[in-house]
């Protein structure tokens, strides 16, 4: 009994390592705040990143990959809608 609860304590803790792992390969490279304006550039180890602009109650999402290929991914313009 103490070998399978000691066996799903271990993976219980690996199933988790890869999350801790994924969180490493993105690096916020630039935050810029002014007044109501914000833009945040997030970049990964692939050479892809995302921006996030946003001016009062408007924001944006831009994927760009590492060929340079831009992708909105979220534009609103009410953030309190989605909580």
């Amino acid at each position: 009994m103490k070998t399978i609860i000691l066996s799903l304590a271990v993976a219980g803790l690996l199933a988790g390592a890869p999350a801790a792992f994924a969180q490493d390969s993105t690096t916020v490279i630039h935050k810029d705040e002014s007044g109501d304006r914000s833009k945040t550039e997030i970049k990964r180890d692939d050479g892809s990143k995302t921006v996030i602009k946003r001016k009062g109650d408007k924001e944006k999402k831009v994927h760009v990959n590492a060929a340079g290929d831009k992708t909105v991914i979220k534009k609103r313009t009410d953030p309190d809608l989605d909580h």
